[in-house]
């Protein structure tokens, strides 16, 4: 166990520093997250003025988002253990509604938009409900395991 354990870090430590020394080229998960909740506060603007190149845009920014680098990953694959492939099923969710609001907006089908509005809202709910937190903490703990160094 303490040797798996240490293959681990050891492991980690091979990815995160890569990403480290390129710190600023690749957005983290928490940047990613936050565009994301900016790409989303876009289509609730563009539904409000009902501006659906707006809604498409929005949409857009969140089917397009950047990956999570890779030692992210695994510190949260790490974190999660085998609820992983869940929380990964919640994200590929949040992209194909991204893309299917994304093709209502451009023809113009608003109350298609909304549905899948509405369902964008209740799967980041749902995936902030049951991870955020131990992503959080996952996160946390990298960035101090990298200041320390």
């Amino acid at each position: 166990m303490k040797i798996t354990k240490y293959v681990w870090i050891a492991s980690a430590l091979l990815f995160v520093l890569p990403v480290v020394a390129g710190a600023g080229e690749t957005p983290g998960l928490k940047e990613i997250m936050q565009d994301l909740r900016d790409s989303l506060v876009e289509i609730s603007d563009g539904l409000l003025v009902d501006d659906l190149e707006q809604v498409a845009s929005g949409a857009g920014g969140i089917a397009e988002h950047p990956k999570i680098p890779a030692a992210q990953v695994q510190l949260v694959a790490a974190a999660l253990g085998p609820e992983m492939a869940a929380f990964k099923q919640l994200d590929t969710r949040v992209h194909d509604l991204s893309l299917e609001i994304r093709a209502a907006a451009e023809s113009h089908d608003r109350s298609a938009v909304i549905t899948g509005y509405q369902q964008v809202i209740e799967a980041c709910l749902a995936c902030h409900q049951s991870y955020k937190e131990r992503v959080a903490m996952a996160l946390a703990q990298d960035v101090e395991t990298t200041s320390a160094d």
